[in-house]
């Protein structure tokens, strides 16, 4: 990814909402939205020790004056499927999820695929040395970095996409280093937010997640269990970041979308 690509995805947002008609531009046929999230049903990853998915049907029928309705309830931890981590889930004084501004949940998108580097290896921790490009800066523009490890082939396989030992409770996927968050805080100020598609921006064999400390004091959020099993192009989309609105959260269930032109830009 070049300088000028990087630029030009930082300033996507900008550009389609300057548009004189934001309507005729998204829906003109240029553009196509992508569906990041993982589904939410009882087979959902959540992390270890956290309550589960549970979906109940309450009411199912032809019962109010003989026409259909239909209720359900569901429970469920913060922090499993597609979710995002609010800064105060590991910094006292951080945001929780309620408090996040929308001007930092509507931002230019950068998919950053590293998936062959990871080629598969639990045990991958990246460093600045594994990026042979440099994530220059965006003229200050808020966006957000999302990392692909190649993890969301194995969503469907708890076992393997966590790396879970159940004797040992433990956990091995791959995950972004200390030195990476230091780095994207300190020289990339403009960025608001790290995904994954893998369970947790830490590795999982983390014990004192780093990347979670780092990134929440200096008010970054966090978006774990990207769905990234559909292409999306590196550079040029808008991510559209729409957590529950749970006030006090220090997570909560994420639809996240990716608006995308259809036809990638061949210059700046």
């Amino acid at each position: 990814m070049s300088f000028l690509s990087v630029v030009f995805a930082c300033l996507a947002g900008f550009i389609l909402i300057s548009a004189d008609n934001l309507n005729n531009v998204l829906f003109n046929g240029d553009y196509e939205f992508i569906d990041l999230t993982h589904p939410f049903d009882n087979n959902t990853v959540y992390w270890l020790n956290t309550q589960s998915f549970v979906f109940t049907k309450k009411t199912e029928g032809n019962i109010i004056n003989g026409n259909w309705y239909a209720s359900n309830e569901f429970a469920a931890g913060e922090h499993g499927g597609t979710h995002l981590d609010a800064p105060y889930h590991f910094f006292e004084s951080g945001a929780h999820v309620g408090e996040l501004p929308l001007e930092k949940l509507i931002v230019p998108l950068i998919i950053v695929d590293i998936s062959g580097k990871v080629n598969g290896d639990p045990n991958f921790v990246l460093y600045k040395h594994h990026l042979d490009y440099i994530l220059n800066d965006n003229l200050g523009k808020p966006c957000v970095l999302i990392f692909k490890f190649g993890w969301s082939q194995y969503f469907g396989d708890r076992k393997k996409y966590l790396g879970l030992d159940e004797q040992k409770q433990t956990l091995n996927f791959p995950g972004l280093s200390g030195e990476m968050a230091e780095w994207i805080t300190s020289s990339h100020k403009n960025v608001v937010g790290i995904g994954v598609d893998t369970a947790s921006v830490d590795s999982g064999s983390s014990q004192d997640y780093p990347v979670h400390q780092i990134n929440a004091k200096h008010g970054l959020y966090h978006m774990e269990n990207v769905n990234l099993s559909k292409p999306v192009p590196e550079y040029g989309c808008t991510a559209l970041v729409m957590p529950m609105k749970i006030a006090e959260g220090t997570g909560a269930p994420l639809r996240l979308v990716a608006i995308c032109p259809k036809k990638q830009p061949d210059k700046f």
